[in-house]
């Protein structure tokens, strides 16, 4: 499925980012590799973010009984009033016993019944049905009968998108109407059913509910592909970036280092890892520390109301806070994602931007790293920044090894066999450094580096083969969008473009 064939962007409200009160406890599922004991929720946690659907059934009761063109038989108009609110009835019962779309996407909100007469018009009593959870509201699906317009004029009254199941003539003529309006239109059909519609609808949600904690002084990032105009990211996209400084980091750090319960927290749940890593590298003293660079992050994220995370590893090395803290970011890249928690290497926002999008539209973590050309039409992804949930947030963890990033012995970060897992088919993404223009790629997984071996740095490699004949087209075009590249297991190109466009960003595919 195209694009076009599915939906236009019109006007789309900005969305304010999260407030540092709304703190949201994550639970976490059994058999899962656990963050560190006593942890403060992550604000707007994506995971529980949920669209706002308001269903609407729209019918047209006569005011009197009577035949013509647009009428070939008629009944009385109390008849007429009875049988539409039997429908709606029956629609109410379906919509409590079945939902509408994926539970875990969807938060339905109180069904309405709008009716109107000859005259084509919503009365004001009519609009009064929709007004009380209008602000909470994210999106209307509508059953349209009897009228077009009525459709569009609400999603215009309360600047909502408009949601519709089916490409019939009714639909697209609605459609037709509402995108020459400007506005926002989305119609399900064979090719993308309702559930994956609102599920991608959610995805936007997110994305535009992503707050960014960003420690630094101020240095210029080390990855200068990244995206740099933060004031225009949260304007366009509603993505906000929280700058504070190492002075802030490294208090917050230091105190936990100085409490005795949150040390034995921190024991606590390195423990726990450690039984469940294949192997360590490394000892589980440092495992240890990675804890607590956890649940510092973790607070900090929460005082500041963000639900992402990144930090310039090229910055925060020379501040010799890591090898005072014998920690390194990595472990913490892998245990957000294994929560849905968009986090990336080296103040790269680039790539935090494409594994926010790949996470929402796959339901799974991501890795990600530098990408260099090889041999065989191939090329690679590498940096010791996997999770464990690349089967799905849901799904139990990969098998996983926890190495050393330094010859001194410490630096815990998570190792995956990637090519031990029955999927093979990828899909690699990265937004590009003014973050207008979204590159996609389905790709086959072709080779993995770093299992069972004692090896220093950045050293989990995927190796992906792009579709045949396009690889030196898909390794130029990263001139236009950048380095570090990000992927996960199974074919998401359709979905990143409709999401992208849904956002207002050029996509481009390699398929």
């Amino acid at each position: 499925m195209r694009r076009r064939e599915f939906l236009a962007t019109g006007i789309g409200a900005a969305v304010a980012g999260a407030s540092a009160g709304q703190l949201i406890i994550a639970a976490e599922p059994d058999g899962q590799t656990p963050p560190a004991q006593g942890n403060p929720g992550t604000s707007l946690h994506p995971r529980d973010t949920k669209l706002c659907v308001k269903p609407v059934m729209a019918n047209l009761i006569h005011s009197a009984s009577w035949q013509g063109p647009c009428r070939p038989t008629s009944v009385a108009p109390e008849a007429e009033r009875a049988d539409a609110e039997r429908r709606f009835a029956d629609w109410c019962q379906q919509l409590k016993t079945n939902g509408l779309g994926r539970a875990e996407d969807v938060q339905l909100l109180e069904p309405a019944h709008v009716t109107f007469s000859e005259n084509w018009v919503l009365t004001p009593d009519q609009v009064a049905k929709l007004a009380p959870d209008s602000a909470q509201t994210d999106a209307y699906f509508i059953i349209p009968s009897g009228n077009s317009r009525s459709s569009f004029e609400i999603g215009n009254m309360f600047a909502r998108p408009i949601v519709m199941d089916g490409l019939n003539c009714r639909n697209i003529s609605i459609a037709g109407y509402t995108l020459a309006k400007g506005n926002e239109v989305f119609l399900a059909g064979e090719d993308m059913d309702l559930a994956k519609v609102l599920s991608l609808l959610r995805a936007r949600k997110v994305f535009r509910q992503t707050k960014i904690l960003y420690p630094t002084n101020g240095v210029p990032s080390f990855s200068p592909d990244t995206v740099w105009d933060f004031e225009d990211l949260q304007k366009r996209l509603g993505v906000a970036v929280v700058k504070i400084d190492y002075r802030e980091l490294a208090g917050e750090m230091e105190r936990l280092l100085a409490d005795r319960a949150e040390g034995e927290a921190a024991q606590k749940s390195a423990d726990a890892m450690a039984g469940q890593a294949d192997h360590l590298f490394l000892d589980k003293t440092f495992v240890m520390r990675s804890m607590l660079f956890d649940r510092c992050l973790r607070n900090l994220m929460a005082r500041h109301g963000c639900n992402a995370f990144t930090i310039d590893c090229f910055e925060f090395c020379p501040s010799l806070l890591p090898q005072k803290w014998l920690v390194v970011p990595c472990l913490q890249h892998a245990m957000f994602g294994n929560e849905g928690v968009a986090s990336s290497c080296e103040a790269d926002l680039g790539s935090l931007l494409a594994v926010r999008l790949l996470m929402s539209v796959s339901n799974k973590s991501c890795h990600q790293g530098n990408s260099d050309p090889r041999p065989g039409k191939t090329f690679r992804i590498n940096h010791s920044a996997p999770s464990m949930k690349m089967n799905g947030l849901d799904q139990p963890d990969l098998p996983f090894q926890l190495g050393r990033f330094v010859e001194q012995g410490w630096g815990t970060k998570a190792v995956i066999d990637f090519m031990n897992n029955k999927e093979k088919t990828v899909t690699v993404a990265r937004v590009d450094p003014t973050a207008t223009k979204l590159l996609a790629l389905k790709g086959t997984l072709v080779g993995s580096s770093g299992w069972g071996q004692d090896l220093l740095g950045c050293s989990v490699e995927a190796v992906i083969k792009p579709p045949e004949g396009r690889t030196d087209e898909f390794l130029r075009r990263r001139m236009v969008y950048g380095n570090h590249l990000q992927w996960v297991y199974g074919d998401y190109t359709n979905e990143l473009e409709v999401l992208g466009e849904m956002l207002g960003l050029k996509v481009e595919v390699f398929a």
